[in-house]
């Protein structure tokens, strides 16, 4: 049973578009297509989990900050935005601002991980905007002419909400989880999962991978074609001591047919992670099994420190 939490809203309104995309209804046609297109993006949105009042870095808990992630998310055509440090509150006006802006239906699903505070970002003194509120991973789905229906997967019933909490846990807030849904669209049904894997210096090496294999433990239970996106707080394409952490993403590719689709898309950080010299690192991810991808990009986002990337997923119900 789906939780209370997934919602569903339309807004009658001015539809508007974006990247070439219109939202709304399709112009008619005499001939069908054979195939459906679905926009995937992927981001870090960066409200964090410990920013403190007046800090401006990052996505925080402000109307403007917030209208600026959803003109990314519309300017990359989104069908499915997967979204890692997330306030639900912030969540939830985002799913709220796309259906005003796009005058459609937006479905949200969440991944609950910790309960912390986020403030506006403007002012030292400033009181906080969500006080002690889940924090954690958003999907948000535009249901309309591509994606017809979504229904998540990974309902484990611990937070009431449609993510699964992943093993590594010291009780101290640094645990991570993951979530997803089968999307069903005219020509067939594909699962998408989003995650964010937790930091080097907060797990062991291999903690950190047993992590990786329990999504993958998910991911390959079905039989459905698969897109899984996320931050794996993991460079694969550096030398690296997090060799079971590698070796466990990398996996996905080896051992179960993933096309790692953002390769050639460079990195997705400018800071360097822990283990690494000063060069800038490649650790957010989309990884596709049996289903073809094109127009994938990276883009620079209006408060995150991270890039986003995006891709438009081709179903035909004949795989790759």
């Amino acid at each position: 049973m789906v939780s209370a939490k997934v919602i569903s809203v339309v807004v009658v309104g001015v539809l508007v578009t974006g990247c070439g995309t219109s939202f709304g209804t399709a112009p008619s046609s005499t001939t069908a297509p054979s195939s459906t297109t679905v926009r995937v993006v992927n981001l870090n949105a960066a409200m964090g989990f410990h920013r403190e009042a007046g800090d401006p870095a990052g996505t925080d808990a402000n109307q403007d900050d917030l209208n600026l992630l959803a003109d990314d998310l519309l300017k990359q055509s989104a069908d499915i935005a997967n979204l890692q440090e997330m306030a639900e509150p912030a969540a939830e006006y985002l799913r709220d601002r796309l259906i005003s802006q796009t005058g459609g239906t937006w479905e949200l699903n969440w991944a609950h991980v910790v309960n912390e505070t986020y403030y506006p970002g403007k002012d030292e003194n400033e009181a906080p905007t969500y006080d002690t509120v889940s924090s954690g991973n958003a999907q948000l789905i535009r249901i309309g002419d591509g994606v017809l229906g979504q229904q998540p997967i990974t309902l484990d019933q611990e937070h009431d909400d449609q993510g699964i909490l992943l093993p590594s846990d010291k009780g101290d807030g640094n645990r991570r989880s993951f979530q997803g849904t089968q999307i069903t669209t005219a020509h067939g049904v594909i699962d998408v999962y989003n995650t964010h894997l937790s930091l080097e210096q907060h797990f062991p090496d291999e903690v950190r991978a047993r992590d990786v294999r329990r999504i993958q433990e998910t991911t390959e239970s079905r039989a459905n074609p698969v897109v899984v996106t996320g931050d794996f707080n993991q460079a694969i394409d550096h030398v690296t001591t997090n060799r079971h952490t590698v070796d466990a993403v990398t996996a996905f590719m080896t051992d179960y047919g993933y096309t790692d689709i953002t390769r050639d898309e460079g990195p997705t950080i400018d800071w360097p992670p822990a283990d690494s010299d000063d060069e800038p690192r490649r650790i957010d991810y989309i990884f596709a099994r049996a289903v073809r991808t094109h127009d994938t990009v990276k883009f620079e986002s209006h408060e995150s420190d991270h890039w986003g990337l995006a891709t438009t997923v081709e179903i035909d119900g004949g795989g790759p």
